[in-house]
């Protein structure tokens, strides 16, 4: 293929791309700071595994304070009037909100356990507690991507023959 044919299709496919970025609905700030609340408790949950076999109480602490603090946004980072364009939460986020706020006040007093572990067995605990509560809620509040099997109801055993 000569040059003079490769410029001219590169141009339109790049062209074509940012059409298509453009037409793409804008990220709400609400959904982009729920989602840096999300990342962060991610990074915390994710620094915390390697110290319960190596225990370190300040480390441990640092992390489950982030998990605190962050708990304690959650409620008002899905308050009413924050569902715009945002398909990766389900609307009983809003329509329950006390089911919402307890759920958020669970997790904030499973992660101060985090902070009071004293060894790693302890700290293995809370990471489990607070671990349920992120899988507890995402099942009630959180969207599915198509194609992902992850939230609801686990699969049903085989019926016994």
């Amino acid at each position: 293929m000569h040059m003079s044919k490769v410029l001219p299709a590169t141009l339109v496919l790049a062209l074509l791309g940012t059409a298509a970025l453009a037409q793409a609905p804008a990220m709400s700030p609400a959904k982009q700071e729920r989602e840096a609340l999300m990342r962060a408790n991610n990074g915390a949950m994710r620094a915390l595994m390697p110290l319960v076999a190596s225990f370190d109480a300040a480390a441990a602490k640092a992390q489950g304070q982030i998990l605190m603090d962050n708990g304690g946004k959650m409620a008002a980072q899905y308050a009413a009037g924050t569902d715009q364009n945002d398909t990766g939460v389900q609307p009983v986020t809003w329509t329950d909100a006390a089911g919402f706020k307890a759920a958020a006040d669970k997790f904030t007093a499973d992660a101060a356990m985090i902070g009071a572990a004293t060894d790693g067995p302890g700290l293995q605990a809370a990471i489990q507690a607070v671990n349920a509560d992120c899988n507890g809620c995402h099942r009630t509040y959180r969207a599915q991507p198509a194609g992902r099997g992850r939230g609801g109801p686990p699969p049903a055993p085989p019926a016994a023959q």
